[in-house]
C-alpha cells in the first residue's frame, strides 16, 4: 500500500483531467483480456467478470460521453465531459451488442456546486429493464476505504480495484471529495490481473461495489496524476455517497430520489446490534 504521507504529496502535483484531449484511449487493466474485460465481447470463450451484475443503466452518447442512470430519468456524470443538453445517450441490456437498445435525449443538466458531479435529466422516463443504480451509504468515510471496485472505462470494459483512501482534491477548476485508488503492482491480491488505471477518455463513467449482491454507484471518474499507467499512478473519482443529499435536491425537484443502501433504519439496526455484541464480550471478560 502506498503510505498516507504519499498520497498527501501526490495531491500537490498538478492533477490530469481526464478531457479526451490527447486520445479517446481505453482504461488500463492490468492482464486485459477481451474475454474477459469486454462487456460485449462475443467470443466463445467469454468470461466476463462482471456477468453476475447489472451493467445496463450505464449509458453514453455519440461521442462517447457517460451517464450512469440513478433513477426514472436522472442520471450521473463528470461535469467537466458529460452529455450535453440536445444530445442522445443509448443504454444496451445485458452484456450483448446485439441487444436491446434505448436512446434518450437528454433535456438538461447542472452541476453539484464546486465539484465535477454533473446531473442530468432525459426528456422521458427510461425503459424499466435499464438499471437504476442505488447509492452505498455507509456511517463513516472510514468504512468505504478497501472496498473492492469494479471501475468501467472505454470501451465498454470493466475491471478492479480497491479504494485506499478519500481526501479533498481541486482540478480543472473543480474541488471535490474524492475517492482514490492506485496502480500498485498487485499489491492487493484480491484484485490481481484485473487491476485498473483510470486515462483520458473515461472521464465520467462509474465505479460501482457491491452491496447484498447487486452493484451500488461509489465514485465517478474524474482525474488522475499520470497520463498512462505507471507504477504507484493514482485514479481518482469523485465520491458520489458525499453528495447524496445535493444530488437527491435536484431529482426531488422532478419529483423522484435516490435510493440509498442500506436503508437508514437498517444502519441503526445494524449499529445496535454491534453495540450488543459488544457488551455481551465485555460481560464475558469480567472476572
Amino acid at each position: 500500500m502506498i503510505a498516507l504521507t504519499h498520497f498527501m504529496k501526490t495531491l500537490l502535483i498538478a492533477l490530469i483531467v481526464l478531457f479526451p484531449a490527447i486520445a479517446n484511449g481505453t482504461m488500463t487493466i492490468r492482464n486485459y483480456s477481451a474475454a474477459r474485460h469486454g462487456r460485449f465481447y462475443a467470443g466463445a470463450d467469454k468470461n466476463f467478470i462482471g456477468a453476475l451484475y447489472d451493467f445496463s443503466g450505464v449509458g453514453y452518447s455519440s461521442d462517447g460521453r457517460w451517464a450512469t442512470l440513478v433513477s426514472d430519468n436522472y442520471f450521473i456524470s463528470a461535469a467537466h465531459l458529460h452529455p450535453a443538453t440536445a444530445q442522445t445517450v443509448t443504454f444496451y441490456t445485458g452484456n450483448d451488442p446485439k441487444g436491446t437498445k434505448y436512446t434518450y435525449t437528454v433535456a438538461g443538466g447542472t452541476k453539484i456546486g464546486s465539484t465535477d458531479l454533473w446531473i442530468g435529466w432525459f426528456d422521458t422516463t427510461v425503459n424499466p429493464s435499464i438499471e437504476r443504480y442505488p447509492i452505498l451509504t455507509l456511517p463513516e468515510n472510514k468504512d468505504y476505504v478497501g472496498l473492492e471496485l469494479y471501475n468501467y472505462g472505454k470501451q465498454d470494459i470493466v475491471g478492479r480495484n480497491v479504494v485506499e483512501f478519500l481526501c479533498s482534491s481541486s482540478c480543472g477548476g473543480s474541488t471535490g471529495f474524492v475517492a482514490g485508488y492506485d496502480y500498485d503492482n498487485h499489491d492487493v491480491l484480491s484484485v490481481g490481473g484485473d487491476e485498473t488505471y483510470i486515462i483520458t477518455g473515461d472521464s465520467g463513467a462509474p465505479s460501482f461495489t457491491v452491496f447484498d449482491s447487486n452493484l451500488t454507484l461509489l465514485g465517478i471518474h474524474w482525474s488522475h496524476t499520470s497520463s498512462v499507467a505507471v507504477e504507484g499512478a493514482i485514479s481518482y473519482d469523485t465520491f458520489v455517497p458525499k453528495y447524496f443529499d445535493e444530488v437527491n435536491a435536484v431529482l426531488a425537484s422532478g419529483g423522484q430520489s435516490l435510493e440509498a443502501v442500506p436503508e437508514p433504519d437498517m444502519i441503526w439496526y445494524l449499529m445496535v446490534i454491534a453495540g450488543a455484541l459488544v457488551l455481551q464480550r465485555r460481560r464475558h471478560a469480567l472476572p
